[in-house]
């Protein structure tokens, strides 16, 4: 989202730059993006403190026999511990590595992408914070769990202590919370407002659509082996946290879908080596890899995991989605597809969720978690025909054309004018 946006400034006459971890430096590099390095080679190190604990982290308190296949959590915040800042030393030692950066391109705003450290930059340097953001984590009212009546109680990290000190300085009060943290003079919204509905909205909201690159469908090649009558279905999603858990998931897609009435093409993403489903099945296909936006768009209908990307391609692309989701944020885009009948929702379990227990530096926490994997066959058949033989096609080519509609007004200027 943030190479895409970055490119679209430049387009229209704007100097930009991004700072990315080693994970997705090369990306930017390979967009051909002035690209900073957020160097967190030495964190290792950082990480050590007096205070017990010594070298803090993460610790599963729950004993666990098995993988979980789904996981329930309840905010944003639970990404402060998943990210790793595990102490205020390592929350500094990260502010640093962003204030070289700063001082060296000199920026006169900054855009953040749900980063806990964009706004205490902003706030420091005295510049304006655009915030890349959805209804989960919108910082002036954050709706993560939208579609349940009653979120479940969970106990969520603390996740604003790692930041005490910075925020302490940005002139936060103690009684201020992670989200806060992703506050910004304006808001980003990459998808239309039927997808993301906020609460608030004015002035500083705006709707992009997809911030993803379209290719022309000329250029999609088939990746589907060949073209027949039955209805194409491409599947592309992971089981769950573990390798184990994985190749149970796509065992049961080949038992549920060999010698059906469709023709199945599943990506594994190299979680699983396709090779051990080879000549198992005469209509379902595995590959390690495949392009997923030709899959997509050669396809009557996907099955995927609910993450935001896919979603987005779906949409575009107008083809229903029935979505499998291995953890809550996943199944808030399926429920949001479900209320506006472009897809629908199965949970791969059917037993009861199970407390998860953590420790951090900062306490404990909780998820919830299921651990036995179950894909309903008939009620996956029969959703496909719902979604399949329904006028839903119609809804989705108005859903694609207000998302293509919203990326083509996109104007740079606008967004970025304080004066």
């Amino acid at each position: 989202r943030c190479i895409y946006l970055a490119k679209k400034m430049r387009q229209q006459g704007y100097e930009t730059a991004l700072v990315l971890e080693k994970k997705h430096f090369k990306h930017g590099l390979q967009a051909g993006l002035k690209t900073y390095l957020l160097d967190t080679r030495w964190e290792r190190l950082v990480k050590y403190q007096l205070a017990k604990p010594h070298k803090p982290g993460v610790k599963l308190l729950s004993k666990l026999t098995a993988y979980p296949v789904f996981v329930e959590f309840s905010g944003l915040e639970y990404q402060v511990p998943r990210d790793d800042y595990f102490s205020g030393r390592v929350t500094r030692y990260r502010f640093g590595q962003l204030e070289k950066i700063f001082n060296l391109f000199k920026p006169d705003l900054l855009i953040g992408d749900a980063h806990f450290l964009t706004f205490l930059l902003g706030n420091k340097y005295m510049i304006p914070v655009l915030q890349i953001t959805r209804k989960a984590g919108f910082a002036p009212q954050p709706d993560f769990m939208w579609w349940k009546e009653e979120s479940p109680v969970l106990v969520k990290p603390q996740a604003f202590l790692p930041f005490h000190s910075l925020a302490a300085a940005a002139g936060l009060p103690e009684t201020s919370s992670a989200l806060d943290l992703l506050q910004g003079d304006r808001y980003l919204i990459p998808a239309s407002k039927e997808m993301e509905p906020l609460k608030r909205n004015g002035q500083s909201v705006f709707y992009l659509g997809p911030l993803a690159e379209l290719r022309q469908a000329k250029k999609l090649k088939d990746p589907f082996s060949q073209r027949n009558e039955y209805p194409r279905i491409y599947i592309t999603i992971g089981g769950g946290a573990g390798r184990s858990v994985e190749k149970k998931f796509f065992e049961q897609i080949l038992q549920i879908f060999d010698k059906s009435e469709y023709q199945v093409l599943v990506s594994t993403a190299g979680r699983v080596a396709a090779k051990m489903f080879e000549n198992r099945s005469a209509n379902v296909k595995f590959t390690d890899w495949v392009d997923g936006e030709a899959a997509i768009f050669h396809s009557d209908l996907v099955i995927h995991h609910g993450g935001y990307g896919t979603t987005m391609e779906t949409l575009l692309a107008g083809k229903p989605s029935l979505v499998i989701p291995s953890h809550s944020e996943q199944e808030g885009n399926g429920r949001r597809l479900q209320e506006l009948g472009l897809g629908r929702v199965i949970l791969p379990f059917n037993d009861a969720l199970q407390p998860l227990r953590y420790s951090w530096t900062f306490g404990e926490y909780t998820m919830r978690a299921a651990f036995s994997l179950h894909l309903p066959a008939q009620e996956i058949f029969s959703t496909i025909d719902q979604l399949l033989y329904s006028d839903v096609y119609e809804r989705l080519q108005n859903s694609a054309d207000s998302l293509r509609r919203l990326q083509k007004r996109v104007h740079v200027q606008r967004l970025l004018d304080f004066s």
